[in-house]
């Protein structure tokens, strides 16, 4: 079960430890805010903000279940299936299944009384029916809402034929659909006075409808929390998505992931706009990704980016947006 940090450690924590400040704060449609953050709570107090919600972030629980009826397409999951057969859970130390730390979340989010389960990718190691449907059972049993975006593994199978955008639109609508409450590639929910915008840029790209997307949730004027699988690049960051180096010479992973290469062309325009149009939006008053599996705050220039360690370890990151 996920390690509950008692809530008053959580104060301590917070007061220990220097804030992050948002820049926003030029326009109308700006929203200054503080971050305050451990490596499993977040507090984002937002001056102006009319009311508070919470949101528990899922990211990288790479879930798999095998069966008789999906055997055909044992020879595309082996690897990560066999990668998180049994992985440790990062509070008791014992080994365990990634299903059961996700049915553990699950009754986290019961219990802190979320108003939004956010599943910002690889939550599955790849498109499995059996895998969606038992994903889908266990947020249905929460009565909770849910948003899901797509990350790189959900959509592939290892070794499949196909472009990544080719695949990800084919396994996206032929198997993860149920997952989708609303679009598959962008999609918004207001949660509380906050809105919960997801682009998925599971291929490390975002092309030019999810910018348009993108812009037209700026115009609402409410705070935005952008929820997105892979981290977008700022100074000094490692590979993500809008990195100037991603492209055909710098991937190393192809070969052992079984996929085509990044191309020699590398980012896409609105991959580069975007980047830098989150960055620089007043509106914007948070950045959630995953898919480093590690602990990780970004913050100094343009909005606060988090990363929230792996589910497959039952750990997650609890989102409290507040009133300045």
């Amino acid at each position: 079960m996920p390690f509950t940090l008692p809530r008053r450690a959580f104060t301590r924590s917070l007061l220990g430890i220097p804030a992050l400040f948002s820049t926003a704060g030029l326009t109308s449609k700006s929203w200054k805010c503080v971050h305050h953050i451990t490596p499993h709570r977040t507090a984002v107090h937002i001056e102006g903000l009319g009311k508070s919600c919470r949101v528990l972030q899922i990211s990288d629980s790479h879930i798999s279940i095998l069966n008789e009826q999906e055997k055909e397409f044992d020879q595309y999951g082996q690897r990560m299936h066999n990668a998180f057969r049994k992985v440790k859970h990062f509070s008791t130390g014992e080994e365990g299944l990634t299903t059961d730390y996700f049915k553990g979340l699950m009754a986290f989010a019961q219990a802190e009384k979320v108003d939004l389960i956010a599943l910002s990718g690889d939550i599955l190691n790849y498109p499995s029916p059996t895998g969606v449907a038992f994903v889908k059972e266990q947020l249905q049993q929460t009565g909770i809402p849910h948003m899901y975006t797509s990350g790189n593994h959900d959509w592939h199978y290892e070794g499949m034929e196909g472009t990544a955008d080719e695949l990800r639109d084919y396994w996206c609508r032929k198997s993860l659909a149920p997952l989708y409450p609303d679009g598959i590639y962008a999609s918004s929910r207001l949660v509380g006075a906050v809105n919960v915008v997801m682009i998925d840029n599971s291929t490390y790209q975002v092309n030019e409808e999810q910018l348009a997307f993108f812009r037209k949730e700026l115009d609402k004027g409410y705070p935005i929390v952008l929820i997105v699988h892979i981290p977008l690049y700022t100074l000094g960051m490692g590979m993500c998505c809008g990195h100037p180096a991603w492209g055909w010479d710098s991937d190393r992973g192809f070969e052992i992931e079984r996929r085509q290469r990044w191309p020699k062309s590398g980012n896409l325009k609105s991959t580069e706009a975007f980047v830098k149009e989150v960055m620089t939006a007043p509106g914007v008053v948070g950045i959630f990704a995953g898919h480093w599996h590690r602990f990780h705050t970004v913050g100094g220039s343009g909005p606060v980016q988090q990363l929230a360690l792996p589910a497959f370890s039952g750990q997650y990151r609890l989102i409290d947006f507040l009133p300045a």
